[in-house]
C-alpha cells in the first residue's frame, strides 16, 4: 500500500473506533496503532483535518444518589484528567444528579468504568476503617469522619493519577501533538454547544478530623486504580456514600 491508502486505512479505523459496542471499538484503535507501526509511521502523520473528522465526543454517566459530596466530586475531576475527559455534573429536578465524562467513547467509556471500581472500593475502605476512626477520633461524628477519610483517600488518589498520566501527556505532546489538540478541540466544541451556559461549581469547606484523612490518604496509596479485565464495570452502579 502506499502511505496515502495506509492512512487512509487508518482514519476509517479510527471511524470505527468510536463505536458504541466497546470491543469493536478497542479493536479498531487496535489495528490502526499496528497499522501505523508496520509501516513506520505515527498518528501524528495523520493530517489534523482527518484525525477531527476521525474523531467524536460522547458522553459516558454514572450516578451516586441524591447527594454528590466533596470526595465525589474530586474522584469525577481526577479520573476525567486522567483519560483526557471533561466532566460536568447534570442536576434535574426530580432526579438523581447525573456525573458525565466528556470525550472519545474509549476515553469517556474507561474514564467512567474507572469511576464505578474506585467508588466502589472507596466505599469498601471507609466502611472497613470506620469502627477503628469511631474508637481513636472522640467527639467526631461517623458520618464526619466517614467523609474526611474519603477526603484524604481522594486527594491521593489523584496526586497518583497525576503521577502516571504526566509522562504520558509530555510523550503525547511530543510525538502526537495533533492528536492531542484534535481531542482538545473536538471536546472544547462539544462542550460549548451542548452546554453553553454552563456554571462552575465548588466544594464547600469545612474542618474534618485530621487522623481521618490521614488514614484515608495513606489507604489510597495502595488501592489498585484501574479494575481488571476480567472485571464488569460497565452498567451504571447507584449507591449512597
Amino acid at each position: 500500500m502506499t502511505r496515502e491508502e495506509v492512512l487512509s486505512k487508518v482514519r476509517k479505523l479510527f471511524e470505527l473506533s468510536n463505536s458504541s459496542n466497546e470491543n469493536e471499538a478497542a479493536l479498531a484503535a487496535a489495528k490502526a496503532r499496528e497499522l501505523l507501526a508496520r509501516h513506520n509511521l505515527s498518528i501524528a502523520d495523520l493530517p489534523a483535518a482527518d484525525l477531527k473528522s476521525a474523531m467524536a465526543a460522547t458522553e459516558a454517566s454514572v450516578r451516586v444518589g441524591k447527594v454528590v459530596r466533596n470526595w465525589v466530586k474530586g474522584l469525577l475531576i481526577h479520573i476525567a484528567y486522567g483519560f483526557e475527559c471533561d466532566h460536568i455534573i447534570r442536576r434535574r429536578h426530580g432526579c438523581d444528579p447525573t456525573l458525565s465524562f466528556i470525550g472519545t467513547p474509549a476515553d469517556a467509556e474507561i474514564a467512567s468504568c474507572t469511576f464505578q471500581f474506585l467508588y466502589r472500593q472507596l466505599d469498601r475502605l471507609a466502611n472497613e476503617a470506620l469502627p477503628k476512626l469511631k474508637r481513636e477520633n472522640r467527639g467526631w461524628s461517623g458520618g464526619a469522619l466517614r467523609y474526611a477519610y474519603l477526603d484524604g483517600a481522594v486527594k491521593r488518589i489523584g496526586e497518583r493519577f497525576r503521577e502516571q498520566t504526566q509522562r504520558i501527556r509530555d510523550e503525547e505532546r511530543r510525538g502526537c501533538k495533533d492528536l492531542v489538540l484534535a481531542k482538545e478541540q473536538i471536546i472544547q466544541s462539544y462542550m460549548a454547544t451542548a452546554f453553553p451556559h454552563i456554571r462552575k461549581e465548588y466544594g464547600k469547606g469545612r474542618v474534618v478530623s485530621s487522623g481521618a484523612y490521614e488514614k484515608g490518604y495513606c489507604d489510597a496509596g495502595a488501592i489498585r486504580l484501574r479494575a481488571g479485565m476480567k472485571e464488569d464495570d460497565s452498567e451504571q452502579y447507584t449507591v449512597t456514600a
